[in-house]
């Protein structure tokens, strides 16, 4: 009986003694009223040409396709990639002429982002 005592009280020493860690949420978030609702303008011009050019295959009979009809620099229309992608293909299209300020502060930026994505890039 001593012996089980003995270990009891060993224990017990030994659960006192542990750290207590926590996880950061130990606090409820509380709120004392319900949010007002967001007023949202869901007829701006980006959210009313959602969808625009839809149908123009099938009103169109395939002819055009929605890039073409899409008014953008020729560096941007139908491109997907990153800022870093999107500035080397401005440099390569139009970068022989343009205004000597505006080619440096493109080459400026075009350094920044390659610094930036080879030390914390996605695909390093």
């Amino acid at each position: 009986m001593s012996v089980l005592a003995g270990l009891l009280k060993a224990g017990a020493s030994f659960c006192q003694t542990a750290r207590a860690f926590s996880t950061g949420a130990c606090c409820q978030i509380r709120m004392h009223a319900i949010p007002e609702l967001k007023k949202v303008d869901r007829w701006t011009e980006k959210r009313s040409m959602y969808g625009v050019y839809d149908n123009i295959g099938i009103l169109g009979d395939f002819k055009a396709h929605p890039k073409d009809l899409i008014i953008a620099p020729c560096w941007v229309k139908a491109f997907r990639g990153n800022e870093l992608q999107r500035l080397t293909r401005k440099k390569r299209m139009v970068g022989d002429r343009m205004m000597t300020e505006d080619k440096l502060h493109l080459e400026k930026r075009v350094r920044f982002l390659y610094r930036r994505y080879n030390r914390t890039g996605k695909y390093r």
